[in-house]
């Protein structure tokens, strides 16, 4: 399975709305996997996430999606949502058009590594995630601090 890690800024979407997968996000995908990652809105942030086929496959053996049944909670709307998208010979993805107008991406985008998963934002969407991040580090620093004293 892939390990995605790392930030990438500075990527630029061109006018066909393609944009360059980092070369490292790509390294990680299997020769297996056909060149496909999938996207998907991101369930707890404002901007998309994408993945390979086995971390899909995954997902959907931890959903226990049922064929039969029509609430396959939130695992299922994910899955439901993910759309697949072929990565082109130069290393580009097309960003689904209603994926980038929901999430308001614009023409710079920053992908962010997460381990069997990436994150897609925009550069103001990461600014903010990652202040918020830090800030989040800091309390629980400050918080083990207090709990040793």
């Amino acid at each position: 399975m892939a390990l995605f890690a790392g930030t990438y800024t500075d990527n630029k979407v061109d006018r066909k709305g393609r944009v360059s997968l980092p070369a490292k996000l790509r390294a990680e995908l299997p020769p297996e996997n056909n060149r496909e990652i999938f996207i998907y809105p991101s369930p707890t942030l404002e901007g998309l996430e994408a993945c390979d086929r086995a971390f899909m496959e995954q997902l959907r053996d931890a959903a226990g999606i049922d064929p039969y049944e029509d609430d396959d909670g939130d695992m299922g709307s994910l899955i439901e949502e993910a759309q697949p998208v072929t990565i082109d010979t130069g290393g580009r993805i097309m960003i689904p058009a209603d994926f980038a107008e929901f999430t308001d991406l614009g023409n710079e985008l920053v992908f962010v590594g997460r381990g069997h998963r990436f994150l897609i934002m925009s550069t103001a969407v990461h600014t903010e995630y990652r202040k918020r991040r830090r800030d989040r580090i800091k309390a629980r620093a400050k918080q083990r601090a207090g709990d040793g004293a």
